[in-house]
């Protein structure tokens, strides 16, 4: 019970202070998996902090407990006893249970025994046991990728995979969508300002059109728990501001509200603000703590921090300032703990790894989540963890734990994740298993940072170990195979071996057709997504027609099993018409590319209006498309609003999140430049190419071995564009830079960029004979071998 009570309980969502709302879909969707026929189920829902996750499954758990169903959340050290002390094979449940797991990243490990143990009672045997009540098991996290990660941990890497994969419904990770619709996010607004000032209700505009399209605009609003804090915020300054503010604004005032009231806390008990805002900050980072436990790390603290007086009178106002049963609770929400932490231990990284020695791998989740949520406002959790990381580089548990934890796919981590996998591969070389699910991880690590000779050979490696495991034990490690043959066929498609990528993506396709024949329910989307690769790979060979066909199957597949559950296969389906427009254009199918790709975009802007922050990439990236196939069929008018269209999500995107989306925004700028010369507008084709080559000088600058070929892309784009109202002596300057900027590449990696050399020492042959300049001997000498046909 708090006796000093806490604001910030109202927005936790054990509190309950605000109605659910705009969750009917999810919850039906829960309500068809806990009534699937089979006996144990087990689903993973994601989502970013504040999307709701934790509130959906709560309110779920009370109304099954009303329908007689044993429920609850579970913590990762009740059920690791749980399973210490019987064997869940035979454990016999009485009523229909659901169990939930917050955070279930961190109880990876633990997951990895008992889905083992729960698939063993889901296999026919000899003499079954008596048929049980349903069971359901219900994940939480932010992020699950099937290729790696906690993932692999909790249902791969041992002979029950299969079995433990088979519990999963659906095979993926589901996640939650955001409020959308504008009524619910109205009335949750107004739910927590009646909440926060009962008394003197605010008088909103809550039906002037301009706060609504503001309330729509903004990135986080549709988030419950941005809401929230935005209600609190409201309170205090002008509504407007509030919804102008983004994320991290949000978490870092309402996080100095927490701040000021520990700190106002200490002064009234005559203690020093700063050693109660370490330790609160401690607690935070262990995602809460005992007492004792608390009381022994602050003596230690104290010594190492040289301070004087009694830590015990700090650790029991922090017991009734942040309580919780048993010990010191953290600051919660976790993205306002998260503020707290940056505020109070900004330049005290030394505390911070003394908590992670003392108090475990927690602190090193907690600071994972930490540089997702701040990562554009500070390096300082990424230096955190980089310290972590040189603390366990010899340590195989450790470094296990934290490979789990760091989501691959984050751009804020990949640095990080790379550092673990190297450290990782080092410690596991007696062990084949280990060895290979190490190097994949590699692989996946150098491919990430744009390394794909490095991802090459490492991945070569990790698939020759899994070929021996296969071979000794197939039925344990043909997936895995599978798994590595993709992710190699993959990398070496980015080198620019296409004829090895297009073997190895045979290979993949046919091995997960024998598995999807043996278990189509598992296998049949890991089948899609083989035959989706390898139709790109047959492209790339010239095989256009065994291209389109592929790529058909892969939509074939995916169609049915969208049919089948819209919710987690239909942006599967979406990606897969985008690459059979692709297809049916090679093929000179203009008219059947241009209705694909406009299904496509269908399908996506659907996407992108239920989940504006997960697929609106998406849904840029087949405007994109879009827009060249009906540029291809003469509809240059359309194709012109389309690659406008393109370029204003990416323009957002970018503002928001530079460091991913950059590039993106520069390749449509390219587009749109080419539809304006189609359509006349010479002016505006040449400002568009203009910005497009400015973009990509910045990231060549900063990203050479990775922007450099794109820059290229980009000046003989601006190079026409010039020509066009300049003329062609200003216009060959960038037809020049064009092919100085490619030589490097080119000559590093001819067989990946030898068609652009190509078209664009033809523009640049062109450019100089219409400007009366001698093409450049000097710079073409060691490019002519490639291309003889330039040397008359």
């Amino acid at each position: 019970q708090r006796t000093l009570d806490n604001p910030l309980n109202q927005l936790t969502p054990y509190s309950r202070s605000t109605p659910l709302l705009g969750r009917d879909d999810e919850l039906a969707q829960l309500q068809a998996f806990l009534d699937a026929p089979q006996p144990i189920r087990v689903r993973v829902l994601t989502g970013s902090g504040g999307s709701g996750k934790t509130r959906l499954a709560l309110d779920l758990c009370d109304r099954l407990a009303q329908e007689g169903w044993d429920t609850g959340f579970v913590t990762g050290d009740e059920a690791q006893r749980f399973i210490a002390q019987q064997n869940l094979s035979t454990w016999g449940w009485q009523k229909p249970t659901l169990v939930v797991m917050d955070y279930a990243a961190a109880k990876a490990q633990m997951l990895h025994t008992w889905l083992s143990e729960l698939a063993n009672r889901s296999t026919p045997a000899p003499h079954p046991l008596p048929p049980l009540p349903p069971l359901r098991l219900l994940l939480l996290e932010r992020h699950a990728d099937v290729a790696g990660g906690w993932w692999q941990t909790a249902f791969g890497g041992d002979a029950r995979q299969y079995a433990k994969q088979a519990l999963l419904d659906p095979p993926a990770p589901m996640p939650i969508r955001p409020l959308f619709a504008a009524s619910d996010r109205l009335a949750l607004l107004q739910h927590m300002l009646q909440q926060v000032n009962p008394d003197q209700p605010m008088a909103l505009t809550l039906n002037d059109p301009a706060f609504h399209t503001q309330l729509m605009a903004a990135p986080w609003a549709g988030d419950p728990l941005f809401l929230m804090m935005a209600a609190l915020y409201m309170v205090k300054v002008d509504h407007a501001k509030v919804l102008a503010l983004g994320r991290t604004d949000l978490a870092q005032a309402v996080a100095g509200w927490e701040i000021a009231r520990l700190s106002t806390l200490a002064q009234a008990h005559k203690l020093p603000p700063k050693w109660v805002l370490h330790l609160a900050a401690c607690a935070t980072l262990a995602q809460g703590i005992g007492r004792a436990q608390l009381l022994a790390f602050a003596k230690q603290d104290k010594t190492a921090m040289d301070w004087v007086g009694s830590m015990r009178d700090v650790v029991e106002l922090l017991l009734q300032a942040l309580p919780q049963p048993g010990g010191i609770a953290p600051v919660v929400p976790d993205v306002v703990g998260e503020a707290m932490l940056l505020k109070v231990l900004e330049n005290e990284q030394d505390a911070v790894l003394r908590c992670y020695a003392a108090l475990g791998h927690r602190v090193a989740e907690t600071v994972v989540r930490c540089a997702q949520d701040f990562a554009e406002v500070s390096a300082q959790p990424l230096k955190w963890l980089n310290a972590m990381v040189d603390g366990v580089q010899k340590d195989a548990a450790g470094l296990n734990l934290l490979i789990s934890s760091i989501p691959f796919q984050s751009m804020a981590l990949r640095d990080v994740y790379l550092r673990v996998a190297q450290c990782r591969l080092a410690l596991c070389l007696d062990d084949p298993a280990q060895h290979a699910a190490a190097l994949n991880d590699l692989a996946i690590a150098h491919a990430q940072l744009g390394q794909p000779e490095k991802a090459s050979q490492t991945a070569q490696q990790a698939l020759d170990l899994y070929r021996t495991l296969a071979a000794q034990r197939p039925d344990v490690y043909t997936p895995d195979l599978a798994t590595s043959l993709n992710t190699l066929a993959n990398i070496q498609s980015a080198i620019g071996d296409h004829e090895a990528a297009l073997q190895t993506a045979q290979q993949a396709v046919n091995l997960y057709r024998t598995l999807a024949t043996q278990r189509p329910d598992v296998y049949t989307p890991d089948l899609a997504m083989s035959l989706n690769n390898l139709a790109s790979m047959q492209s790339a060979m010239g095989d256009h027609a065994a291209a389109l066909q592929t790529a058909q199957q892969a939509v074939d597949l995916r169609r049915t099993l969208a049919a089948q559950r819209p919710d987690v296969y239909t942006p599967d389906l979406a990606s897969s018409l985008n690459n059979l427009a692709n297809m049916q254009s090679d093929v000179g199918d203009h008219e059947a590319a241009l209705q694909t790709a406009q299904h496509a975009v269908d399908l996506r802007r659907t996407l992108a209006a239920q989940r504006p922050d997960v697929y609106t990439p998406d849904l840029a990236t087949s405007l994109n498309n879009l827009a060249i196939r009906q540029s291809a069929m003469g509809d240059h008018e359309e194709a012109l609003q389309t690659a406008q269209h393109a370029v204003d999500l990416y323009r957002t995107l970018a503002a928001q999140r530079p460091d991913v989306y950059t590039p993106d925004l520069a390749m449509s700028l390219n587009n749109l430049a080419n539809r304006q010369s189609d359509m006349g507008n010479r002016e505006a084709a040449l400002q568009t190419a203009q910005q497009a080559v400015d973009l990509r000088r910045t990231l060549a600058k900063q990203r050479p071995d990775v922007y450099t070929p794109n820059l290229a892309t980009s000046l003989i784009v601006l190079a026409l564009c010039t020509h066009a109202i300049q003329g062609a002596p200003t216009a060959w300057h960038y037809a020049h830079e064009a092919v100085a900027t490619l030589q490097k590449p080119f000559l590093q990696r001819p067989q990946v960029h030898r068609r652009l050399m190509e078209a664009i020492l033809t523009q640049y042959f062109k450019l100089c004979q219409a400007a009366g300049q001698e093409p450049d001997a000097a710079l073409l000498a060691p490019l002519i071998p490639y291309f003889p046909q330039f040397k008359e």
